[in-house]
């Protein structure tokens, strides 16, 4: 943040703090995820720690910081739902900012147990449609209730509680997951993550998918030279490679 620091005096000083750290981690995400392809989760560490040490000993100034930069990561974690629909207006008031963190407040979409688990990622409403698309041609995945796969990957990728998607092929499906991680689109932890929130469910047997069943399947597909999985990797491939075209 720029400029002489003034000491908290009012709430509106905390409150200006807050809309001039939302406005700077906006136009860093803009940059850093969107434009070179940051992850969202190592994005928040990095952004929250340049900007942990104020220039001031004055008490009240410091929790006021420590208090919005907390209010920050928050933000752009638990309710990057509310935050992402802001980032395509040309501008911000600082009225709508105190409408989306009363909104954040007061959510209760997100319980203590999901939001201890992400898979670190954001995904634009195209990349979603180009992954419902792989899912379609290969019989990755199936909704439990015949609903929107579009919606169903949200869901999915939000770790939404409660919610479950049934995979048709394991392998196949750990094969998709792989992929997304080596194109640094998820998190390494995420059969643990898929496993503690109790996303995934076999068709064939109903039951939960467990990590262990993702970690052999895993080793298992990767040891096979199926064209399919191969099919899969390079669909996973061409939609990071066309997201990196257009974000030039």
């Amino acid at each position: 943040m720029k400029g002489v620091h003034n000491h908290v005096e009012s709430n509106e000083d905390v409150e200006n703090e807050l809309y001039e750290l939302f406005l700077e981690a906006r136009d860093c995400y803009s940059s850093e995820v969107k434009g070179r392809q940051v992850r969202l989760d190592y994005f928040i560490e990095l952004f929250l720690s340049s900007h942990y040490y104020i220039d001031c000993e004055y008490a009240k100034c410091k929790n006021a910081h420590r208090r919005n930069l907390t209010l920050i990561r928050q933000l752009f974690t638990d309710s990057f739902h509310l935050v992402k629909p802001l980032f395509v207006k040309p501008s911000l008031t600082q009225a709508e900012l105190s409408a989306l963190v009363n909104s954040h407040l007061t959510s209760a979409v997100y319980s203590k147990k999901k939001a201890a688990y992400s898979l670190g990622c954001s995904f634009t409403d195209k990349q979603i449609e180009h992954m419902v698309s792989i899912s379609e041609e290969y019989h990755i995945f199936k909704t439990m209730d015949g609903s929107n796969l579009q919606d169903a990957l949200r869901s999915l990728f939000g770790c939404q509680n409660g919610f479950r998607l049934q995979v048709c092929h394991i392998r196949k499906a750990v094969v998709f997951f792989d992929e997304l991680l080596e194109c640094n689109l998820i998190g390494r932890n995420w059969q643990t993550v898929l496993d503690r929130c109790g996303l995934l469910v076999s068709v064939r047997s109903g039951k939960l998918i467990k990590r262990t069943s993702l970690s052999s399947s895993l080793s298992k597909a990767r040891a096979s030279v199926a064209a399919e999985y191969q099919s899969i990797r390079k669909a996973v491939f061409e939609m990071k490679k066309e997201e990196l075209y257009e974000s030039r």
